[in-house]
């Protein structure tokens, strides 16, 4: 969707924190005139795949899908798929979207969340969902046919859609998390996000394990004699999203910390209790980035379509049809 941005997004989970890299357009088919295509909003020339290279990571193994049979696998691996249709067919999208933008970056396509998005094999898929899984496979295949023939485009390119599980009652700006502004990822109301059950969390972590996350990151790092110096002078946007924290002698963004530490959001306090305990208090679930699929949730019941709930949660965007 957690290392200011090496520029991919990654979000993700979730989830997601993709570092962003700029590349090349690969080879690709297109059929449309660019008449065509400047009606519709895209940039003349640009050119997608019918068919998508998969790595899965685990096996090691490429396989070659429909764009799709892709999104069926990102569905049921990026949102809950017993959520508001129209929440689903707006994850669809921003999952298209974020699809084409690295294939137009030239990345290679993957499961790996640090560098593609979550995606689930039939197998997988079926381990989650178990006894479910027959039900929901329609509602899910519905959204990736809506999905597949749509993308979120900001002048006339694919966006680098984004998307998080709960935000903390407004969305973050990528500027927050990965040190670099897009003019289509601002913060948007999203209050009703506070109504999840899981909204607020509470987690203890020891001494020792904030020690080791640290080492991983920092082989040099050093934190102070004094536990609670650990984590000191916390800088928070307008929004409640943290911006900065001193801990011990590094400098670390929100999105370090949510990264490093494995936070739920970066949205967060951390207090120290005793020698060996600090609590941290989270507010949402993830970056806090673009889209809420909580928030398209509500909306979605609230009546809301699809392209409502992504024109809200993106900004100055424009959702097209190919």
């Amino acid at each position: 969707m957690k290392e200011y941005i090496a520029i991919i997004i990654v979000f993700s989970l979730l989830l997601f924190a993709t570092p962003i890299v700029f590349g090349a357009l690969s080879e690709n088919l297109s059929v449309n005139s660019e008449d065509e295509e400047r009606e519709r909003g895209l940039t003349p020339g640009m050119k997608f795949p019918e068919t998508i290279s998969l790595l899965l990571t685990e096996t090691d193994e490429t396989v070659e899908l429909s764009a799709e049979e892709y999104l069926i696998g990102c569905l049921f691996a990026q949102i809950s798929v017993n959520y508001h249709q129209e929440a689903l067919n707006a994850q669809a999208v921003a999952a298209h979207s974020y699809l084409r933008r690295l294939m137009l970056d030239g990345i290679d396509i993957s499961d790996d969340i640090v560098v593609s998005q979550a995606y689930f094999t039939k197998e997988k898929a079926e381990e989650r969902y178990s006894n479910e899984y027959d039900k929901l496979l329609e509602r899910v295949k519905t959204a990736a046919a809506y999905g597949v023939r749509r993308l979120i485009v900001y002048d006339g390119e694919p966006i680098y859609s984004v998307y998080h599980s709960i935000s903390a009652g407004v969305t973050n700006t990528a500027y927050s998390v990965w040190g670099r502004d897009f003019p289509y990822l601002k913060s948007v109301e999203s209050s009703w996000d506070r109504s999840h059950p899981d909204f607020l969390c509470i987690n203890e972590m020891t001494s020792e394990s904030i020690r080791l996350a640290m080492f991983n990151y920092n082989r040099t790092a050093s934190m102070p004699l004094d536990y609670s110096l650990w984590f000191a002078d916390p800088v928070k946007n307008d929004y409640g999203y943290v911006m900065s924290v001193n801990a011990g002698e590094s400098l670390l963004s929100g999105g370090d910390m949510w990264r490093i530490f494995n936070l739920r959001s970066t949205s967060f306090e951390i207090s120290f209790r005793n020698s060996d305990v600090f609590v941290s208090e989270t507010r949402g679930h993830g970056h806090g980035v673009g889209l809420s699929q909580y928030g398209a949730d509500v909306l979605g019941r609230r009546g809301y379509s699809c392209e409502e709930i992504l024109l809200h949660y993106y900004t100055d965007v424009e959702i097209v049809e190919i």
